[in-house]
């Protein structure tokens, strides 16, 4: 070999060793951003990219694998946040499959793995599960009772995050026994699942986060990872998490484990465990591929989110043979359906303006099909986001979606663009008052700075004002309110209060019953509680949750403006940017007039409740929470009851409240009243209490 060859392949070795260098950099980089911020960076497509040509260059050349490359662990280490939980059995990650003739190689694979052990190999069965897109964990059950919960970390040790997981409605908590009722229960038992955020309660999520001007999340897996993680149980319920159940290890020798993965997943279901009810047992690969042809429309149908098919050999002795590589389980693979994007026309660019001020840049499309729907608009977020993208009226774009509320452009295809194209300038002014854009800080978002003025913020904030979180005014919707404002009837919400029914038939298509129902429907919000008062106002970061926390601490309006922002931040799970809000929120002139006006026309909140006479004071200095439902009376007659009596009903257990009254079905708060050591009082109790006799 001469000089110049050797040289020529030192050159290589040094390309290919940088490249595996960068892509193992890269990978973990994502993947801190993926499993342990709920935060990622790029596509799960983009994502497998990367993983498989790193897996690819060290296939072709092993001597240049690192020893802690990305290919030979699982996900990131966990969290130094939660408790750590070093798992039983590892929990691995998949490999995947992008096509269906890469499952017959996933198969071949098999086959010769078996012969090389010298085992008969007959026909393989298998089982194919709908790939749920949310975080795996760990379920520990002790003598059927729910002991541990962990998330994957990095396939040996997990975070332990079992009082968030004993807020999801759907896990079990003790576990039926799978035979006859004399049989016992295993000592130990090992489930492992897949924790989702159904398609409802992500939107309803995302919605809300629009409503505040915060980013909504991507998609439900980031959505259901960020959830678990929060450090307030409480915030983790009001997430509406869901579990599916799809594996299990019996680790003593109490009920003999089944040797078929599809028997075990009927074992799972009479144990109580929820799972996904279309797996299907395969005969063979035909069947296997079958179904995933099956399913890639008819998963959109689904209430959650799915991304592809897991298959498994059935048989669990295989497993046992089969063993696994350091990244994955060698007898399952996950088969990925193609990414949810589509390319259409961008025909103009709109920017709204919210009621905080934010100025969204909103891509109206060329309607296309896209995960069952027909797409005809997509954010484009922010300023920064189309500078990056360069993106243009008249551009042939990429245009994702995975469950958001509004999809996005994720890239622009610069051989479609239009010879004339011009470059697309974020505005200055405010696109509905003229007023100079501000942006603050480190904030991606320009703001509309005129706050009381600015039609669109004044139009939006009474909107949010009426929504079904708030102070929820049937009858009186977006239609309305732009009839209201053009005649110059309101101005903002405590005008709402002063309406008249001869105003009101002023109006187009307002008769004389609707313009009652109407009036009806805003006396009536003036006696909403506390929480959606709060929510009502429009506090920046003053979500649901939020405005919740502060009802349960401050118990009236007046207590909140006059509160410091030390005394807001205090407030657990209130921290010091919402304080800050919330402080300057009750420091503006236009503010504290709003709040004056709300109190002389009867919006309060709290006290002056019609039918809400004292009757006594035995529970003054008490504060109840109400969970589940309860039977001799609703929840509203069940409040009333407690104010009467001189006593507060809040909404959220905390470390102040005395007694939490439990229904039937009483869901999360019972989990968290329990850990913090408060009296819980069933229905009977309650009425007993309240002096009503049975």
């Amino acid at each position: 070999m001469s000089q110049l060859e050797k040289l020529s392949d030192w050159e290589e070795t040094a390309r290919v060793q940088e490249r595996i260098n960068w892509l193992s950099r890269q990978i973990e980089h994502h993947r801190f951003r993926y499993y342990i911020l709920s935060q990622p960076e790029i596509t799960d497509e983009e994502f497998d990219r990367l993983f498989r040509e790193l897996e690819d260059l060290e296939g072709r050349y092993p001597r240049l694998r690192n020893p802690d490359s990305p290919t030979q662990k699982v996900g990131v280490p966990p969290s130094t946040e939660f408790g750590q939980v070093r798992h039983r059995v590892p929990l691995l990650s998949l490999a995947n499959a992008m096509s269906l003739e890469e499952l017959d190689k996933w198969e071949e694979r098999l086959v010769r793995a078996l012969k090389n052990q010298d085992m008969e190999v007959g026909p393989l069965n298998y089982v194919c599960e709908l790939k749920i897109d949310g975080l795996s964990i760990a379920l520990t059950y002790r003598n059927g009772l729910f002991e541990q919960g962990a998330t994957r970390g990095n396939g040996e040790v997990g975070e332990d995050v079992t009082l968030n997981l004993k807020t999801v409605v759907n896990l079990p908590y003790r576990l039926n026994p799978p035979g006859p009722a004399e049989k016992p229960l295993p000592e130990m038992l090992e489930v492992r699942g897949e924790i989702y955020m159904p398609k409802a309660s992500f939107e309803a999520l995302n919605k809300a986060l629009i409503a505040e001007d915060e980013p909504p999340f991507a998609n439900p897996r980031n959505a259901a990872s960020g959830a678990l993680r929060q450090k307030d149980p409480r915030q983790t319920a009001k997430r509406n998490l869901a579990f599916f159940a799809y594996g299990l290890y019996v680790t003593d020798k109490t009920i003999k484990e089944p040797l078929s993965h599809f028997e075990s997943l009927n074992f799972l279901k009479k144990f109580g465990f929820p799972v996904e009810v279309h797996g299907r047992f395969a005969k063979n690969m035909q069947e296997v591929k079958d179904y995933c042809s099956e399913w890639e429309q008819k998963r959109h149908e689904l209430p959650y989110q799915t991304d592809g098919v897991v298959i498994k050999a059935d048989n669990r002795l295989l497993w046992q043979a089969l063993g696994a590589t350091a990244h994955s389980p060698r007898w399952a693979v996950a088969f990925k359906y193609p990414p949810e994007e589509a390319e259409t026309l961008i025909e103009d660019v709109r920017f709204e303006v919210g009621r905080t001020g934010a100025v969204t840049p909103i891509a109206w499309l060329k309607p296309v099909k896209l995960a069952g729907t027909t797409v005809k608009r997509a954010s484009l977020h922010n300023a920064d986001q189309i500078k990056r993208l360069d993106v243009r009226i008249g551009d042939a774009v990429v245009v994702r979606k995975a469950g958001e509320i509004i999809p996005e452009v994720v890239s622009v295809n610069l051989k479609r663009r239009p010879a004339q194209s011009e470059v697309l300038h974020y505005p200055t002014k405010c696109p509905v008052c003229g007023a100079h854009l501000e942006r603050s800080g480190n904030e991606v978002a320009f703001r509309c700075p005129n706050t009381a003025a600015c039609p669109s913020q004044v139009r939006r904030r009474i909107e949010h004002w009426v929504s079904r979180s708030a102070m929820d005014v049937d009858g009186v919707g977006e239609s309305l309110i732009e009839q209201l404002i053009n005649a110059g009837l309101i101005k903002n919400a405590s005008d709402l209060y002063r309406l008249t029914k001869e105003q009101l038939l002023t109006l187009e298509r307002m008769g004389e019953k609707s313009a009652e129902n109407v009036l009806a429907a805003l006396h009536a919000s003036k006696k909403r509680p506390l929480a959606n008062l709060f929510f009502a106002l429009g506090i920046r970061h003053v979500g649901q949750g939020v405005a919740e926390l502060l009802a349960g601490r401050f118990d009236s309006i007046a207590s909140l403006a006059k509160a410091s922002k030390e005394e807001i931040a205090s407030v657990e799970g209130v921290g010091p940017t919402i304080a800050q809000a919330v402080a300057e929120y009750f420091a503006e002139a236009p503010n504290q007039s709003l709040i004056k006006e709300l109190e002389a026309l009867g919006v309060t909140g709290e006290g002056g409740e019609e039918g809400v006479q004292p009757v006594s004071q035995e529970l003054a200095g008490k504060t109840f929470v109400l969970s589940g439902t309860l039977n001799t009376m609703d929840r509203t007659s069940a409040e009333k009851a407690i104010k009467r009596r001189g006593g507060r009903a809040t909404s959220s257990v905390t470390k102040k409240t005395n007694y939490l009254v439990v229904g039937d079905n009483p869901g999360s708060k019972l989990a968290k009243a329990q850990e913090l050591g408060i009296t819980v009082i069933d229905e009977s109790g309650f009425r007993s209490m309240l002096g009503i006799a049975d």
